[in-house]
């Protein structure tokens, strides 16, 4: 299953979708085979311009395009948003710069998710769980992110939350224990080695 396979099976037939960062709409199109109304919205006019050629005319009923830097301004209602294919401060910027409040964000980043969990809980989002996706021999977080409030542990920011799948989370952490090892016998830092430890600890 791909990463946009893989989003849209967080996403039921009810939910109305933004994919911010869009690219070719590749997400809104899988949507739309389901019946799933999307905006798919980016910020370079070209992407959106090839991303409407050959339509099918069930795309052409369930999507809609917008081009915008972030969130655009036409929500009149209920969206989950979609942000992928991006780094968490890119992540955080964009929603920092909206105005809109959304019951559901889902994210995937393959880097700092931990400073993205934290960073979120600031603007009042919290995680309701997480999988591991790997593709072509890179590891990425998917999260889904809610309103309800939650704390989190110091182990729980590091690995995250409600993962679903586990077998791939110890893959990725043993990958990442190997690596941070290999740097810690070159020169010594001591937030790597309490990364390390705190991944050597967790429990499955």
């Amino acid at each position: 299953m791909t990463r946009l396979e893989k989003i849209s099976s967080y996403i039921s037939d009810n939910e109305k979708v933004l994919d911010v960062g869009c690219d070719q709409a590749l997400l809104s199109k899988i949507l739309a085979k389901r019946k799933i109304y999307s905006i798919a919205s980016d910020l370079r006019p070209n992407i959106i311009e090839n991303a409407k050629k050959n339509l099918t005319p069930l795309e052409k009923e369930y999507i809609t395009f917008s081009v915008s830097n972030g969130v655009p301004t036409i929500l009149n209602e209920e969206y989950t948003l979609v942000l992928s294919g991006m780094g968490a401060h890119t992540i955080l910027d964009i929603l920092k710069n909206s105005n809109y409040r959304f019951n559901k964000i889902i994210t995937i980043s393959n880097n700092n998710n931990d400073i993205l969990r934290t960073e979120m809980s600031k603007l009042n989002y919290y995680v309701l769980e997480e999988e591991i996706i790997k593709e072509k021999g890179k590891f990425y977080n998917l999260i889904v992110f809610d309103n309800v409030k939650r704390d989190y542990s110091k182990e729980q920011i590091l690995v995250g939350i409600n993962h679903k799948n586990k077998e791939l989370l110890k893959e990725k952490n043993e990958y990442l224990i190997k690596k941070y090892t290999s740097i810690l016998n070159i020169a010594n830092n001591e937030k790597l080695i309490d990364i390390v430890n705190t991944l050597k600890d967790y429990k499955y």
